[in-house]
Protein backbone atom coordinates (compact mmCIF):
# COMPACT_ATOMS: atom_id res chain seq x y z
CA UNK A 1 0.00 0.00 0.00
CA UNK A 2 1.26 3.36 -0.92
CA UNK A 3 0.34 5.86 1.69
CA UNK A 4 0.22 9.28 1.06
CA UNK A 5 0.53 12.86 2.74
CA UNK A 6 -0.12 15.48 0.14
CA UNK A 7 0.47 19.23 0.40
CA UNK A 8 0.58 22.36 -2.26
CA UNK A 9 4.64 22.22 -1.19
CA UNK A 10 5.52 18.93 -0.10
CA UNK A 11 4.18 14.75 -1.22
CA UNK A 12 5.34 12.22 1.76
CA UNK A 13 4.60 9.11 0.57
CA UNK A 14 5.54 5.21 1.85
CA UNK A 15 5.95 2.97 -0.39
CA UNK A 16 5.23 -0.61 0.66
CA UNK A 17 6.81 -3.07 -2.15
CA UNK A 18 9.88 -0.85 -1.17
CA UNK A 19 9.29 -0.42 2.45
CA UNK A 20 10.77 3.17 2.04
CA UNK A 21 9.40 6.53 2.88
CA UNK A 22 10.14 9.05 -0.07
CA UNK A 23 9.37 13.09 0.40
CA UNK A 24 9.60 15.23 -2.55
CA UNK A 25 9.83 19.02 -1.57
CA UNK A 26 8.16 20.67 -4.83
CA UNK A 27 9.05 24.61 -4.00
CA UNK A 28 9.46 27.12 -1.57
CA UNK A 29 8.31 26.07 1.69
CA UNK A 30 8.72 27.53 5.06
CA UNK A 31 7.75 26.53 9.15
CA UNK A 32 4.57 24.87 9.27
CA UNK A 33 4.07 23.95 5.69
CA UNK A 34 7.89 22.43 5.82
CA UNK A 35 7.84 20.50 9.61
CA UNK A 36 4.22 19.39 9.81
CA UNK A 37 5.06 16.70 6.64
CA UNK A 38 8.41 16.21 7.42
CA UNK A 39 6.67 14.87 11.05
CA UNK A 40 4.72 13.14 8.99
CA UNK A 41 7.46 11.63 7.39
CA UNK A 42 9.08 10.54 10.55
CA UNK A 43 6.15 8.80 11.87
CA UNK A 44 5.73 6.98 8.99
CA UNK A 45 8.87 5.52 9.40
CA UNK A 46 7.83 4.08 12.98
CA UNK A 47 4.82 2.91 11.92
CA UNK A 48 5.99 1.12 9.05
CA UNK A 49 9.52 0.06 10.69
CA UNK A 50 11.37 1.35 7.77
CA UNK A 51 15.04 2.03 7.57
CA UNK A 52 15.13 3.80 4.21
CA UNK A 53 13.76 7.42 3.61
CA UNK A 54 14.34 8.99 0.30
CA UNK A 55 14.28 12.57 -0.36
CA UNK A 56 13.77 14.56 -3.64
CA UNK A 57 15.39 18.00 -4.35
CA UNK A 58 15.09 18.31 -7.88
CA UNK A 59 12.61 20.88 -8.18
CA UNK A 60 15.48 23.25 -6.64
CA UNK A 61 13.47 24.14 -3.41
CA UNK A 62 14.31 26.82 -1.07
CA UNK A 63 14.07 26.32 3.11
CA UNK A 64 13.88 28.80 5.36
CA UNK A 65 17.62 28.81 7.54
CA UNK A 66 14.97 28.55 11.05
CA UNK A 67 13.79 25.35 9.44
CA UNK A 68 17.41 24.04 8.72
CA UNK A 69 18.03 24.24 11.89
CA UNK A 70 15.37 22.97 13.06
CA UNK A 71 15.74 19.59 11.24
CA UNK A 72 19.16 19.24 12.66
CA UNK A 73 17.87 19.81 16.11
CA UNK A 74 14.65 18.27 15.83
CA UNK A 75 13.46 16.09 12.97
CA UNK A 76 17.06 13.92 12.68
CA UNK A 77 16.35 12.71 16.23
CA UNK A 78 13.09 11.61 16.09
CA UNK A 79 13.78 9.78 12.68
CA UNK A 80 16.81 8.14 14.43
CA UNK A 81 14.53 7.21 17.15
CA UNK A 82 11.94 5.93 14.97
CA UNK A 83 14.28 3.91 13.37
CA UNK A 84 15.83 5.00 10.42
CA UNK A 85 19.71 4.21 9.30
CA UNK A 86 19.69 5.31 5.55
CA UNK A 87 19.03 8.40 4.09
CA UNK A 88 19.16 8.72 -0.10
CA UNK A 89 19.14 12.48 -1.25
CA UNK A 90 17.98 12.59 -4.51
CA UNK A 91 19.76 15.57 -6.61
CA UNK A 92 20.40 15.79 -10.18
CA UNK A 93 21.96 19.61 -10.63
CA UNK A 94 24.43 19.54 -7.34
CA UNK A 95 22.23 21.78 -5.34
CA UNK A 96 23.71 23.68 -1.98
CA UNK A 97 20.65 22.52 -0.13
CA UNK A 98 21.35 18.80 -1.05
CA UNK A 99 24.64 19.12 -0.17
CA UNK A 100 23.96 21.10 3.19
CA UNK A 101 21.89 18.27 3.98
CA UNK A 102 24.45 15.46 3.23
CA UNK A 103 27.16 17.02 5.48
CA UNK A 104 24.80 17.22 8.83
CA UNK A 105 22.96 13.55 7.80
CA UNK A 106 26.30 12.33 7.19
CA UNK A 107 27.30 11.27 11.11
CA UNK A 108 23.35 10.25 11.89
CA UNK A 109 22.78 7.81 8.76
CA UNK A 110 23.80 6.58 6.21
CA UNK A 111 23.70 9.04 3.73
CA UNK A 112 23.32 8.42 -0.05
CA UNK A 113 23.38 11.18 -2.82
CA UNK A 114 22.15 10.65 -6.36
CA UNK A 115 20.65 11.41 -9.56
CA UNK A 116 17.52 8.98 -9.07
CA UNK A 117 15.27 7.45 -6.73
CA UNK A 118 15.92 4.31 -8.87
CA UNK A 119 19.37 4.69 -8.58
CA UNK A 120 19.32 5.79 -4.41
CA UNK A 121 17.15 2.31 -3.80
CA UNK A 122 19.85 0.29 -5.74
CA UNK A 123 22.58 1.59 -3.87
CA UNK A 124 20.97 1.37 -0.85
CA UNK A 125 19.94 -2.11 -1.20
CA UNK A 126 23.22 -3.34 -2.47
CA UNK A 127 24.50 -2.29 1.39
CA UNK A 128 21.64 -3.50 3.07
CA UNK A 129 22.17 -6.35 5.63
CA UNK A 130 21.62 -9.83 4.78
CA UNK A 131 20.61 -11.28 7.72
CA UNK A 132 17.40 -13.13 7.22
CA UNK A 133 16.82 -12.28 11.39
CA UNK A 134 17.20 -8.50 11.63
CA UNK A 135 13.72 -6.95 12.06
CA UNK A 136 13.48 -3.40 10.01
CA UNK A 137 14.07 -0.25 12.60
CA UNK A 138 15.64 -2.45 15.27
CA UNK A 139 19.30 -1.33 15.18
CA UNK A 140 19.94 -4.49 12.56
CA UNK A 141 23.18 -3.02 11.37
CA UNK A 142 24.21 -3.37 15.33
CA UNK A 143 23.76 -7.16 16.54
CA UNK A 144 24.83 -5.91 19.76
CA UNK A 145 21.31 -3.74 20.27
CA UNK A 146 19.59 -6.46 17.07
CA UNK A 147 19.93 -9.26 19.81
CA UNK A 148 19.08 -7.13 22.92
CA UNK A 149 16.53 -8.00 25.51
CA UNK A 150 15.03 -5.64 27.38
CA UNK A 151 16.73 -7.02 30.78
CA UNK A 152 19.63 -6.34 29.40
CA UNK A 153 18.87 -2.76 28.39
CA UNK A 154 17.60 -2.15 31.70
CA UNK A 155 20.86 -3.35 33.52
CA UNK A 156 22.52 -0.99 30.81
CA UNK A 157 20.70 1.99 32.05
CA UNK A 158 21.07 0.71 35.85
CA UNK A 159 17.87 0.17 36.27
CA UNK A 160 16.00 -2.63 38.32
CA UNK A 161 13.91 -5.28 35.73
CA UNK A 162 10.76 -3.73 37.41
CA UNK A 163 11.45 -0.05 36.65
CA UNK A 164 8.46 1.88 35.57
CA UNK A 165 8.30 4.17 32.21
CA UNK A 166 9.06 7.41 34.89
CA UNK A 167 11.96 5.69 36.25
CA UNK A 168 12.91 4.72 32.43
CA UNK A 169 12.42 8.53 31.12
CA UNK A 170 13.93 9.99 33.79
CA UNK A 171 17.12 7.67 33.38
CA UNK A 172 17.24 8.47 29.70
CA UNK A 173 17.39 11.99 30.36
CA UNK A 174 20.34 11.72 32.63
CA UNK A 175 22.08 9.69 30.77
CA UNK A 176 21.66 11.38 27.04
CA UNK A 177 21.14 14.94 28.39
CA UNK A 178 25.19 15.56 27.79
CA UNK A 179 25.56 14.71 24.44
CA UNK A 180 22.10 16.21 23.06
CA UNK A 181 22.71 18.91 20.81
CA UNK A 182 26.12 18.62 20.00
CA UNK A 183 27.53 17.78 16.53
CA UNK A 184 30.76 16.17 17.23
CA UNK A 185 30.73 12.37 15.82
CA UNK A 186 31.38 10.83 19.40
CA UNK A 187 28.18 12.91 21.16
CA UNK A 188 26.22 12.05 17.94
CA UNK A 189 27.14 7.89 18.10
CA UNK A 190 26.70 7.76 21.97
CA UNK A 191 23.31 9.92 21.88
CA UNK A 192 22.34 7.40 19.41
CA UNK A 193 23.25 4.45 21.23
CA UNK A 194 21.78 5.73 24.43
CA UNK A 195 17.91 5.92 22.20
CA UNK A 196 18.67 2.61 20.91
CA UNK A 197 18.79 1.44 24.46
CA UNK A 198 16.02 3.15 25.64
CA UNK A 199 14.14 1.80 22.59
CA UNK A 200 14.40 -0.94 23.56
CA UNK A 201 13.85 -0.96 27.39
CA UNK A 202 10.98 1.16 27.13
CA UNK A 203 9.16 -1.79 25.03
CA UNK A 204 8.55 0.22 21.91
CA UNK A 205 10.85 -1.76 19.73
CA UNK A 206 8.69 -5.22 20.80
CA UNK A 207 5.56 -3.18 20.40
CA UNK A 208 6.26 -1.93 16.61
CA UNK A 209 7.74 -5.58 16.21
CA UNK A 210 4.46 -6.91 17.24
CA UNK A 211 2.40 -4.54 15.43
CA UNK A 212 4.06 -5.25 12.20
CA UNK A 213 3.02 -9.22 13.34
CA UNK A 214 -0.63 -8.16 13.68
CA UNK A 215 -1.01 -5.97 10.96
CA UNK A 216 0.39 -9.10 8.56
CA UNK A 217 -2.22 -11.03 10.01
CA UNK A 218 -5.01 -8.63 9.11
CA UNK A 219 -7.69 -9.31 6.18
CA UNK A 220 -6.83 -7.70 3.14
CA UNK A 221 -9.87 -5.66 0.98
CA UNK A 222 -9.07 -4.78 -2.52
CA UNK A 223 -5.51 -5.66 -2.21
CA UNK A 224 -4.87 -3.85 1.08
CA UNK A 225 -4.55 -4.49 4.32
CA UNK A 226 -7.77 -3.22 6.84
CA UNK A 227 -5.23 -0.58 8.98
CA UNK A 228 -3.65 0.64 5.44
CA UNK A 229 -7.60 1.79 4.59
CA UNK A 230 -7.52 3.77 8.21
CA UNK A 231 -4.26 5.26 7.00
CA UNK A 232 -5.55 6.58 4.01
CA UNK A 233 -8.82 8.13 5.30
CA UNK A 234 -6.27 9.59 7.53
CA UNK A 235 -4.19 11.19 5.27
CA UNK A 236 -7.16 12.24 2.83
CA UNK A 237 -9.13 13.56 5.70
CA UNK A 238 -8.63 17.51 5.18
CA UNK A 239 -9.24 16.73 1.54
CA UNK A 240 -12.89 15.16 1.72
CA UNK A 241 -13.75 17.37 4.71
CA UNK A 242 -12.04 20.74 4.31
CA UNK A 243 -14.67 23.32 5.45
CA UNK A 244 -16.83 21.20 7.72
CA UNK A 245 -15.53 22.89 10.98
CA UNK A 246 -17.09 20.60 13.21
CA UNK A 247 -15.97 17.73 12.14
CA UNK A 248 -12.14 19.48 12.31
CA UNK A 249 -13.39 20.99 16.06
CA UNK A 250 -14.57 17.30 17.40
CA UNK A 251 -11.24 16.23 16.34
CA UNK A 252 -9.22 18.36 17.66
CA UNK A 253 -10.91 17.73 21.35
CA UNK A 254 -10.55 14.18 20.97
CA UNK A 255 -6.55 14.41 20.25
CA UNK A 256 -6.47 17.01 22.63
CA UNK A 257 -7.67 15.27 25.19
CA UNK A 258 -6.38 11.93 24.69
CA UNK A 259 -2.68 13.55 24.28
CA UNK A 260 -3.39 15.42 27.61
CA UNK A 261 -4.25 12.43 29.96
CA UNK A 262 -0.57 11.20 28.82
CA UNK A 263 1.04 14.66 29.34
CA UNK A 264 2.76 16.07 32.29
CA UNK A 265 0.98 19.09 31.79
CA UNK A 266 -1.09 20.67 29.03
CA UNK A 267 -0.43 24.64 27.36
CA UNK A 268 -2.42 26.82 24.85
CA UNK A 269 -0.92 29.29 22.99
CA UNK A 270 -2.84 31.72 21.26
CA UNK A 271 -3.15 34.83 18.96
CA UNK A 272 -2.05 35.47 15.35
CA UNK A 273 1.87 34.54 15.88
CA UNK A 274 4.36 31.45 14.47
CA UNK A 275 5.52 29.02 17.04
CA UNK A 276 8.23 26.98 17.32
CA UNK A 277 7.63 25.27 20.71
CA UNK A 278 11.39 23.63 20.86
CA UNK A 279 12.92 25.80 23.41
CA UNK A 280 9.13 25.79 26.00
CA UNK A 281 9.06 22.58 25.38
CA UNK A 282 13.23 21.48 26.53
CA UNK A 283 12.67 24.27 29.19
CA UNK A 284 9.88 22.17 31.11
CA UNK A 285 11.44 18.70 30.09
CA UNK A 286 14.75 19.71 31.67
CA UNK A 287 12.53 20.74 35.04
CA UNK A 288 11.13 17.38 35.09
CA UNK A 289 8.00 17.84 33.16
CA UNK A 290 7.25 15.08 30.68
CA UNK A 291 5.58 14.58 27.70
CA UNK A 292 4.16 18.50 27.77
CA UNK A 293 1.42 19.53 25.29
CA UNK A 294 1.41 22.69 23.75
CA UNK A 295 -1.34 23.26 21.43
CA UNK A 296 -1.68 26.37 19.14
CA UNK A 297 -4.17 28.57 17.71
CA UNK A 298 -4.08 31.05 15.53
CA UNK A 299 -6.48 33.80 16.19
CA UNK A 300 -6.46 36.95 14.64
CA UNK A 301 -7.78 39.62 17.46
CA UNK A 302 -8.42 42.36 16.33
CA UNK A 303 -8.25 42.02 12.78
CA UNK A 304 -7.72 46.24 12.35
CA UNK A 305 -4.77 45.27 9.07
CA UNK A 306 -6.83 43.21 7.42
CA UNK A 307 -5.17 39.86 7.79
CA UNK A 308 -6.15 36.67 6.18
CA UNK A 309 -7.72 34.97 8.67
CA UNK A 310 -6.77 31.02 9.54
CA UNK A 311 -10.50 28.93 8.89
CA UNK A 312 -10.33 27.34 11.73
CA UNK A 313 -8.58 30.09 14.54
CA UNK A 314 -11.63 29.86 16.92
CA UNK A 315 -12.89 26.90 16.54
CA UNK A 316 -9.58 25.19 16.99
CA UNK A 317 -8.69 27.29 20.74
CA UNK A 318 -12.45 26.06 21.58
CA UNK A 319 -11.59 22.77 21.28
CA UNK A 320 -7.97 22.77 23.37
CA UNK A 321 -9.67 24.51 25.49
CA UNK A 322 -11.40 21.62 26.38
CA UNK A 323 -8.81 19.75 27.21
CA UNK A 324 -8.52 21.92 31.07
CA UNK A 325 -4.83 23.25 30.01
CA UNK A 326 -3.09 24.16 33.36
CA UNK A 327 -1.49 27.50 31.68
CA UNK A 328 -2.57 29.82 28.98
CA UNK A 329 -0.61 31.88 27.12
CA UNK A 330 -1.75 34.99 24.60
CA UNK A 331 -0.49 37.41 22.55
CA UNK A 332 -0.96 41.03 24.02
CA UNK A 333 -4.51 41.46 21.60
CA UNK A 334 -6.18 38.32 22.10
CA UNK A 335 -6.53 37.75 25.94
CA UNK A 336 -9.32 40.18 26.16
CA UNK A 337 -11.15 39.28 23.84
CA UNK A 338 -11.06 35.49 25.80
CA UNK A 339 -11.04 37.44 29.10
CA UNK A 340 -13.49 35.00 30.26
CA UNK A 341 -10.87 31.52 30.23
CA UNK A 342 -8.77 33.07 32.12
CA UNK A 343 -9.21 32.21 35.90
CA UNK A 344 -7.75 35.37 38.04
CA UNK A 345 -4.39 34.64 38.84
CA UNK A 346 -4.36 36.70 42.49
CA UNK A 347 -4.31 33.89 44.46
CA UNK A 348 -1.28 32.31 42.66
CA UNK A 349 0.91 35.98 42.08
CA UNK A 350 3.21 35.85 44.94
CA UNK A 351 3.87 31.97 44.59
CA UNK A 352 5.16 32.50 40.89
CA UNK A 353 7.22 35.56 41.59
CA UNK A 354 8.86 33.58 44.35
CA UNK A 355 9.92 31.52 42.00
CA UNK A 356 11.37 33.56 39.19
CA UNK A 357 14.78 35.18 38.83
CA UNK A 358 15.86 38.58 39.79
CA UNK A 359 15.95 38.80 35.75
CA UNK A 360 12.87 37.33 35.18
CA UNK A 361 10.88 39.52 37.79
CA UNK A 362 12.11 42.99 35.84
CA UNK A 363 11.14 41.81 32.83
CA UNK A 364 7.66 40.83 33.63
CA UNK A 365 4.74 43.25 34.65
CA UNK A 366 0.93 41.76 36.29
CA UNK A 367 -2.20 42.30 33.70
CA UNK A 368 -5.12 43.23 35.09
CA UNK A 369 -8.99 43.45 33.52
CA UNK A 370 -12.27 44.29 34.75
CA UNK A 371 -14.98 42.29 33.18
CA UNK A 372 -16.83 46.06 32.22
CA UNK A 373 -13.25 46.82 30.19
CA UNK A 374 -13.80 42.95 28.82
CA UNK A 375 -17.36 43.75 27.51
CA UNK A 376 -16.65 47.01 26.49
CA UNK A 377 -13.68 45.44 24.45
CA UNK A 378 -15.61 42.95 22.98
CA UNK A 379 -18.83 45.41 22.11
CA UNK A 380 -16.18 47.35 20.23
CA UNK A 381 -14.75 44.19 17.93
CA UNK A 382 -18.47 43.43 17.39
CA UNK A 383 -19.32 46.63 16.02
CA UNK A 384 -16.58 47.07 14.13
CA UNK A 385 -17.25 43.59 12.31
CA UNK A 386 -20.49 44.43 11.72
CA UNK A 387 -22.12 41.56 14.08
CA UNK A 388 -25.66 41.89 14.89
CA UNK A 389 -26.72 44.42 17.95
CA UNK A 390 -27.90 41.56 19.90
CA UNK A 391 -24.45 40.57 20.20
CA UNK A 392 -23.75 43.82 22.36
CA UNK A 393 -24.27 43.82 25.95
CA UNK A 394 -24.79 46.63 28.57
CA UNK A 395 -21.14 46.94 30.43
CA UNK A 396 -22.54 48.40 33.72
CA UNK A 397 -24.17 44.75 34.45
CA UNK A 398 -20.39 43.13 34.84
CA UNK A 399 -17.79 43.85 37.70
CA UNK A 400 -15.52 47.16 37.68
CA UNK A 401 -13.43 45.33 40.11
CA UNK A 402 -10.26 44.79 38.23
CA UNK A 403 -8.86 40.66 37.83
CA UNK A 404 -5.47 39.44 37.08
CA UNK A 405 -5.13 38.16 34.01
CA UNK A 406 -1.77 36.97 33.54
CA UNK A 407 1.85 37.82 33.87
CA UNK A 408 3.46 39.81 30.79
CA UNK A 409 6.41 39.48 29.26
CA UNK A 410 6.74 42.99 27.51
CA UNK A 411 10.27 42.56 25.51
CA UNK A 412 9.75 41.24 22.12
CA UNK A 413 13.34 39.77 21.54
CA UNK A 414 12.19 37.86 25.29
CA UNK A 415 9.34 36.51 23.14
CA UNK A 416 11.03 35.55 20.52
CA UNK A 417 13.95 33.72 22.36
CA UNK A 418 10.48 31.49 23.30
CA UNK A 419 10.18 30.41 19.60
CA UNK A 420 7.14 33.15 19.16
CA UNK A 421 7.52 35.39 16.31
CA UNK A 422 4.42 37.52 15.42
CA UNK A 423 2.21 36.94 12.17
CA UNK A 424 1.09 40.83 12.12
CA UNK A 425 1.98 43.31 9.47
CA UNK A 426 3.19 46.35 11.95
CA UNK A 427 3.05 44.69 15.11
CA UNK A 428 4.68 42.93 17.63
CA UNK A 429 4.02 40.38 20.02
CA UNK A 430 4.34 40.41 24.08
CA UNK A 431 3.32 37.32 25.72
CA UNK A 432 0.75 37.02 28.35
CA UNK A 433 0.66 33.78 30.77
CA UNK A 434 -2.41 33.06 32.91
CA UNK A 435 -4.34 30.40 34.35
CA UNK A 436 -7.29 28.10 32.56
CA UNK A 437 -10.77 28.67 33.85
CA UNK A 438 -10.65 24.73 33.53
CA UNK A 439 -7.63 24.12 35.65
CA UNK A 440 -7.64 22.57 38.85
CA UNK A 441 -3.83 22.11 39.36
CA UNK A 442 -2.61 25.63 41.06
CA UNK A 443 1.13 23.81 41.79
CA UNK A 444 1.31 22.46 38.19
CA UNK A 445 0.10 26.01 36.94
CA UNK A 446 2.98 27.54 39.01
CA UNK A 447 5.55 25.55 37.83
CA UNK A 448 4.74 25.68 34.17
CA UNK A 449 4.25 29.65 34.27
CA UNK A 450 7.84 30.04 36.59
CA UNK A 451 9.57 27.52 34.45
CA UNK A 452 9.26 29.15 31.19
CA UNK A 453 9.35 32.20 31.98
CA UNK A 454 13.18 31.98 34.18
CA UNK A 455 14.21 30.14 30.59
CA UNK A 456 13.27 33.11 28.56
CA UNK A 457 15.12 35.29 30.55
CA UNK A 458 18.19 32.76 31.30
Amino acid sequence: MNEVFDSEHINVEYRKDDNIVLVVLKGKVIRDDFRTPMMHAADMVLRHSCRIMSVDFRADPVLNENDIIWSKKVLLSNLKKNGLETLILIDSSGLEIAGKCADFCEDRFKTIVCKSYEEGLKAANAGSSSDPAAEPGDNAGNDEFASMTREEALEYMGLKPDADIKEIDDRFWQMSKHYRGKDDPESVKKEDEISAIYDIASGRRDRRRQEQIMHDSEPMYFGRYKSDWKNIIHYNWKNVLLGIVVAVSAILVIVGVLTNTRSGCSIIVFGHMYLDDTYMREALVANNIKRPYIGVADIVVPNDQNIPMQEYGNETFNALFYTNPDVMISDKESYGYYFSTFKDLGPLYDRIMEGLTEEAKAGVVPVYMTEQEAVEYTNRLYMENGIGDEEIEDPSAFSDVPVLIGIEITDPEIATKLGVEAKWKSRTTTLVFGQCMNSTNDDQTVLVITTIINAAFA
